[in-house]
């Protein structure tokens, strides 16, 4: 089965801030049975404006992390990171999906 992937890329506008996040982020995505596959605070950026944030967290399938990021408690969790950071956070699945 393919596995799905929570792709972040952005800022931390406030690092300070986000230690009840961070505090809880951990503990639920190993919940969910996800890893971290990348997580760096100084991404070397060549095209673009991303932001120096890219985390990448991978499940074990699509569907995991859809259900991962739509769950009650991760929704939650949205609102302890989202005053400190600007970043966009898109789901895809393993593969090549833009051929034809």
């Amino acid at each position: 089965m393919a596995k799905g992937y929570w792709n972040v890329a952005g800022s931390i506008t406030n690092p300070a801030g986000m230690g009840p996040y961070l505090q809880a982020v951990e503990p639920y995505l190993a919940k969910c049975g996800a890893r971290f596959l990348c997580r760096d605070l100084n991404t070397d950026v060549r095209e673009g404006n991303p932001g120096h944030l890219t985390v990448i967290i991978e499940f074990e399938s699509l569907a995991a992390a859809i259900a991962a990021y739509e769950a009650p408690e991760y929704q939650d969790l949205i609102k302890l990171r989202q005053p400190h950071t600007n970043v966009s956070l898109s789901i895809l699945e393993e593969g090549d999906h833009a051929g034809s």
